[in-house]
Parts: C-alpha cells; structure tokens; sequence
C-alpha cells in the first residue's frame, strides 16, 4: 500500500512521456512527405493524414479514413512505382493552410500530385491529394 502512489505517479510519468514522444513524432515537415513520395512509402505518408482525406487518382476520387487512404495510395505505388517526385510550386498565403504541386515519375508514366493540408502547431496534416497522369 506504501508503494501506491509511486505507482501512480510512475503510470502518470510514463503515460505523459509518451504522449509527448508521440507529439514530437508527428512534428513533421514537408519535405519528408517528399521523400516518401520517391520511396513510395503511403505508410509513412499516411503518419501525416487528416482523420479524412479526399484522395482524387486518375479521376476516381472519394473521401476515405486514414487507413483506406493508405491502402489506396499503397496500390497506386505498387501500380506506378517512383522513379522521382520534384516539387513545381508552392502556393498559398502565409498561415496554416499549404498547398503543393509536385511531379511524379514512373516508369513510362508521369503525374502532377496536389498535395493540400494544414499545419497547425507545428503537426502538417493533409486533407487532400490529387494525382492526376499527365503526357510526357
């Protein structure tokens, strides 16, 4: 009974530090959503998902939870595997809404990916992405 409320304050502590770690975690930038993009990872893409996200590829669009958009994002690796992904432009004003436009290249296929999202204290979560085949 002695040790109860060491108990608890440990439970506290580790609990709190973790929530903190998974905080940190997800302060993540921009620009490792690129380099997913070249290695073609939509798990770690996904790490930086809305609750929703409209995904729009080739035409065929939806609003989807995190965990379906991952999946559909993961075929269309698995379809288009990445040579190299270049972003074009970045636009938007200064504030918590981002927007970029980016190239895509697989083999024999190119597309341009809209990637749309917020960032509010410093945690980048996208709402929407668009990949659309263009000609080379």
């Amino acid at each position: 009974m002695k040790n109860l409320p060491f108990l608890f304050v440990f439970l506290f502590a580790i609990i709190w530090f973790s929530e903190a770690n998974e905080v940190r975690n997800n302060t993540l930038t921009i620009n490792d959503v690129f380099t997913y993009f070249r290695s073609g990872s939509s798990k770690e893409i996904a790490r930086y998902f809305d609750q929703t996200v409209l995904l729009n590829i080739n035409g065929k669009n939806g609003d989807y939870s995190k965990s379906q958009a991952e999946y559909i994002l993961r075929d269309f690796f698995l379809k288009y595997p990445p040579l190299d992904f270049n972003v074009l432009h970045q636009a938007g004003s200064p504030g918590p809404t981002i927007f970029y436009v980016g190239s895509y290249q697989s083999k024999g296929e190119q597309f341009r990916v809209l990637i749309k999202g917020n960032s509010k204290s410093e945690v980048l979560r996208i709402f929407s992405i668009d990949i659309i085949k263009t000609k080379i």
